[in-house]
Formats: structure tokens, C-alpha cells, sequence
């Protein structure tokens, strides 16, 4: 049975190991390690702890999602965020069951309307996943990066 709950401080170092295990085998051009996986959470839990939630089965943290809460023209919305699985037990609604306690408590607390994140396309899931939820990608938008060094380069006086 999966329990979800809301986050601790003492969970987030077992939650950066469960992020670089969700993360890593994707090959999808992050390479995280236990101690960057656990800053990001970190930062997260200081910035939104109230909307970071964890599941755990037979008392081991398995999963957790987290989000942001930012004022948009139409209302809250949830912004940024992560929702992450231990590949071991993926496929078992962890996922389905932390998105809609996020939901829930976001919309109880804060009134939000949505959820803006991004997701990786290297491979059909999980957008094909996010989609069966009733997500939808957005056709004018595009996420875009750079690196610092690069920029500043290309603008040099």
C-alpha cells in the first residue's frame, strides 16, 4: 500500500537518492548525483514545503512531487516542479496518487488552476503519460536553455 505525505526535512536526503534513480537511466542529458539531486529538493522544500509531498511503501520513500505556486493573469497556477518514481516501482499510480494529492492541496490552499511544468520528449513516456491524465503540450511555447558561458560569448562588446 502507498502512503502519501507531506515532506520532511529528514526525507529529502533519501529523496535525492529516489531523484537520481528516476532520473539517470533516462539518458536524457542530466547526470545527477545524490548530493545535486538533494540541493534541488532542498531548494524546493524551502521554497514551497507546504506542497511537496512523498510517497512511501512499507515505510520507504518511493517517489515525490513538489510545485511552485505563482500568480498568473487567470489565477494561481502551479509552476516549475518535479514529479519523480523509483523505476522499481513505476507503473503502480504512485505517480497518478502524488499528482492529485498536489492538486488537491493546491487547489484547496491556493486556489490554483493549473499546472505549468515541462517534460522531457526523449522518449513517448512520460509526456504519452501526462497526456492520459489530460495534459496538453502547448504549440506556442517551447523551453529553451543556455549555457552562461556560450552567451556571454556570442555577446561580447
Amino acid at each position: 500500500m502507498t502512503a502519501i505525505r507531506l515532506a520532511n526535512k529528514q526525507d529529502l536526503e533519501q529523496l535525492g537518492l529516489v531523484y537520481m534513480e528516476a532520473y539517470n537511466p533516462l539518458k536524457i542529458g542530466e547526470e545527477w548525483d545524490g548530493t545535486s539531486a538533494q540541493k534541488l529538493l532542498e531548494w524546493f522544500y524551502h521554497e514551497q514545503p507546504d506542497l511537496f509531498f512523498v510517497a512511501e511503501m512499507d515505510g520507504k520513500i518511493v517517489g515525490g512531487i513538489v510545485a511552485l505556486i505563482k500568480p498568473w493573469w487567470d489565477g494561481n497556477h502551479l509552476a516549475d516542479g518535479e514529479l519523480f518514481v523509483h523505476p522499481d516501482n513505476q507503473g503502480n499510480k504512485i505517480g497518478v496518487k502524488l499528482i492529485k494529492q498536489l492538486f488537491i492541496s493546491a487547489k484547496q490552499k491556493y486556489q490554483a488552476v493549473s499546472w505549468d511544468t515541462f517534460t522531457h520528449i526523449v522518449h513517448e513516456h512520460p509526456l504519452s503519460w501526462y497526456k492520459n491524465l489530460g495534459f496538453e503540450e502547448i504549440e506556442h511555447w517551447k523551453m529553451i536553455t543556455g549555457n552562461i558561458d556560450s552567451v556571454l560569448e556570442k555577446i561580447k562588446d
